[in-house]
């Protein structure tokens, strides 16, 4: 049945084209932000909080980012990801062209990663 939902509320974003801000939590929101970030050409800002992204959610999410041409803001709070998930958000955010700023919080980053987030950014477009 939250299948059934939430393709009910996938199917009425597409249809808000204008959509420029999006907050959700949950590993739900996780997978309804990776289909909205790709069907709202309008988005210009997304915050995911509260422990639903797992590994799969971030990758669907990086996946999602890659699309999303006019991102300007991330904002992820409140999870715990491996460093293969974190360094693929890496690389997502060096194809968002629009991407101005990011924020997160409560992930525990290594020097590593944050060396790594530090290039990504220095390569965006």
């Amino acid at each position: 049945q939250d299948g059934t939902v939430l393709d009910r509320v996938v199917a009425a974003i597409r249809q808000w084209s204008s959509l420029q801000h999006l907050s959700i939590s949950g590993e739900t929101g996780t997978l309804l932000l990776s289909e909205t970030i790709r069907h709202a050409p309008a988005l210009r800002s997304i915050s995911l909080g509260c422990g639903g992204l797992k590994d799969h959610g971030m990758k669907l999410l990086s996946d999602a980012i890659r699309h999303a041409p006019g991102l300007q803001c991330i904002s992820l709070y409140g999870f715990s990801l491996s460093d293969d998930c974190l360094k693929l958000f890496s690389e997502a955010i060096r194809h968002a062209p629009a991407l101005q700023s990011i924020s997160l919080e409560g992930f525990g980053l290594t020097d590593d990663l944050m060396k790594e987030l530090s290039e990504a950014i220095q390569h965006a477009p």
